[in-house]
């Protein structure tokens, strides 16, 4: 009956212990790992950006005119008609 009294304080002293040590674990100071972490993608999206300062810049971007702009969209909104009318009748017919 003694051993097993014995043995109780035991199993508390050492899991008294390792809730310690996982305590200290995380004092730790970070690793090189944990530092850089992120730091790849943030460069990529970086990269990526032509002209960060382009916001700033009150003139207005130089591209279509505006005909030309309206025909573009229109051209582009029906492809994906006709891709729909496509798809529909394909339906029908496998019914």
């Amino acid at each position: 009956m003694q051993r097993k009294a014995k043995r109780v304080p035991q199993a508390v002293l050492r899991l008294a212990l390792g809730v310690a040590l996982l305590g200290l674990a995380g004092c730790f100071p970070p690793s090189a790992l944990e530092m850089d972490y992120g730091n790849s993608v943030r460069n990529n999206i970086a990269q990526q950006v032509v002209n960060p300062q382009a916001g700033f810049n009150p003139k207005p971007a130089v591209g279509l005119a505006p005909q030309a702009g309206v025909n573009v969209q229109e051209k582009y909104d029906k492809s994906f008609k006709a891709e729909e009318k496509k798809q529909l009748e394909y339906r029908m017919q496998v019914q």
